[in-house]
């Protein structure tokens, strides 16, 4: 630890809300796939997770993986290709697992056995690739190529180019619910029946008709996962998706348009991309350059996907060794998933980890692995690194994630018990977004986050929404509250707080 060298690191600060059953191993995973490079601090406590990057280290290794590309087409495929093998299809086998066999048959051993095979997949999928590393100056990479080659695109132009390969995850779910609605609407009397709908009580009335019943049933299996974090988990009932499913149904909205749009989403994008790099007359590197930022966006949306399934099997499994050993989730939530070794779970062994996690632990490679300093170095890495941050701040401005300017009021959201605070209208303000507060942005005119590059979740809703988006500001959450009135100016990458 160099206090000296960190004040003198420019540094790029990642954060979201957190437990350490899920995101302890992760975050581990991260500093090992560093491993060796000095500058690099994972904070983790009882409530959040925080990355501390050395830009100019993060800058250095975007270039290489883009170095690596050119000199060899289809190389981040190929790693994609590896992660997809590596991790679903072995957390599809203990998912399908603790489906099949079912939590209350495993005896202890056996339990023992999912939880730590678990915590292990939530460490190994953050070994393959460091997408993140982009966030930074994904777009000056992108600019440089497009200055050798005397080429000036617009931003729309260029925000076509970097969308995802294929639909995300919160896409999907909307066209596979969409097309549940227009079965409802060609079945005769079906609408009617879901106005009778008002509580789980009533999905009796759904008997009526079995297609669109084992639709529903289908789509809850599917999806049941979507709205989970690296903080909360729950399961989305048939009800609930009943509910969405009533309010597009006596909505206003253009169903078929938005289905048609939906379901002919790679195709339409294959022809939008091609159309524009034909009329620019671009090299095969160039649009490879743009398919390597669509697959990453891609990439980043699969890996929040198989955290939101991880995390919800890891805390089935967590509730069921808590109830074996007389303890609730809120006391088994606070350990290092490895270090359960034996049902009942110690008491002290809560007690240690409480403790552990509350010291606001640091994480670093010390130069063989990974270690935690202790709380006095934690708390002075931390302060002088948020310090020089904040120092090096002198107004709210960030990356164009989607262009546009507007007049609005922020709400400042960085927890799921704060989402009751949005509004239809809103500025949005945040830490960073993640699939849980797509219904969020739903409601919003404009978003601007603290972290985030081009590829990041906020970056790519925005541009879906065609709302202004300004990201990695590092410090709007400390700069604006509740209530400020504020011009949002992605057009310049600048937040402007109005008298």
């Amino acid at each position: 630890m160099n206090l000296d060298k960190i004040k003198k690191t420019s540094w790029y600060r990642q954060q979201t809300e957190g437990t350490p059953y899920f995101i302890y191993w992760p975050c581990r995973g991260c500093v090992e796939w560093f491993k060796n490079k000095e500058q690099i601090y994972w904070f983790c406590n009882l409530e959040e997770a925080r990355a501390y990057l050395d830009k100019d280290l993060i800058r250095k290794l975007a270039e290489e993986y883009l170095e690596k590309e050119k000199e060899n087409p289809g190389n981040l495929q190929e790693l994609f290709v590896d992660w997809l093998k590596d991790i679903r299809e072995i957390d599809n086998e203990l998912f399908n697992l603790i489906d099949t066999k079912g939590l209350p048959t495993l005896a202890d051993q056996e339990l023992l056995v999912v939880n730590k095979k678990l915590a292990q997949q939530t460490f190994q999928m953050w070994q393959k690739f460091f997408m993140d590393i982009y966030d930074v100056d994904a777009e000056g990479l992108i600019e440089r190529e497009l200055v050798n080659t005397g080429i000036n695109l617009s931003t729309e132009e260029k925000n076509t180019l970097m969308l995802q390969i294929s639909p995300l995850a919160h896409q999907r779910e909307e066209r596979d619910l969409l097309k549940i609605v227009k079965l409802i609407k060609i079945i005769p009397g079906a609408s009617n029946t879901f106005l009778y709908i008002s509580g789980p009580d009533n999905l009796h009335r759904l008997k009526l008709y079995p297609e669109i019943e084992r639709a529903l049933e289908d789509h809850q299996k599917n999806y049941f996962w979507i709205r989970n974090s690296w903080a909360h988990t729950g399961v989305i009932t048939v009800f609930n998706f009943v509910e969405v499913t009533k309010q597009i149904l006596f909505g206003s909205r253009d169903i078929d348009k938005e289905l048609e749009k939906l379901t002919n989403f790679i195709e339409d994008l294959k022809k939008q991309k091609k159309e524009i790099a034909d009329k620019y007359k671009m090299s095969e590197w160039l649009r490879q350059l743009f398919d390597f930022f669509g697959l990453l966006a891609l990439w980043r949306d699969e890996r929040k996907v198989e955290m939101q399934k991880l995390n919800h099997y890891l805390e089935q499994v967590g509730r069921e060794i808590g109830k074996r050993s007389g303890l609730d989730w809120n006391e088994i939530k606070v350990c290092n998933p490895l270090l359960i070794m034996g049902i009942p779970v110690d008491k002290k062994l809560i007690e240690e980890q409480s403790s552990f996690f509350r010291d606001n632990l640091i994480l670093c490679w010390d130069g063989e692995k990974v270690v935690k300093l202790s709380k006095e170095e934690s708390m002075a890495v931390e302060q002088t690194i948020e310090s020089t941050i904040q120092t090096a701040v002198t107004e709210i401005r960030g990356m164009i994630a989607c262009p546009g300017k507007i007049k609005g009021t922020v709400v400042v959201i960085n927890k799921k018990e704060e989402f009751t605070k949005m509004k239809e209208g809103m500025v949005l303000v945040t830490n960073m977004t993640r699939p849980e507060f797509v219904p969020l942005l739903k409601k919003a005119i404009a978003i601007v986050t603290d972290e985030g590059g081009i590829t990041s979740h906020a970056a790519v809703i925005a541009r879906e929404l065609k709302i202004p988006c300004i990201i990695g500001t590092q410090v709007a959450t400390k700069m604006l509250k509740d209530g400020d009135k504020v011009l949002v100016n992605a057009d310049h990458g600048v937040v402007v707080v109005l008298e």
